[in-house]
């Protein structure tokens, strides 16, 4: 079984912050990346899966929450 993965990125236009499921689906937008990852992170948690947050340089941040 593969593990959901919640995305953190930055939107378009550089102002704000995307939280969105490995599906693509946007679950919510946000003005920085601390207010995003808040609601992110337990996303991620219930769902025993990944966080991956985006950074605007193209570097990615991986917090696992597989076991628990």
């Amino acid at each position: 079984m593969t593990s959901a993965i919640i995305h953190v990125r930055p939107d378009d236009s550089l102002e704000g912050w995307i939280v969105q499921d490995g599906g693509g689906c946007k679950l919510g937008h946000f003005p920085t990346r601390e207010a995003a990852e808040l609601v992110a992170q337990p996303l991620a948690k219930t769902q025993r899966g990944e966080l991956m947050i985006h950074l605007p340089d193209g570097k990615t941040i991986r917090q696992s929450f597989a076991n628990g």
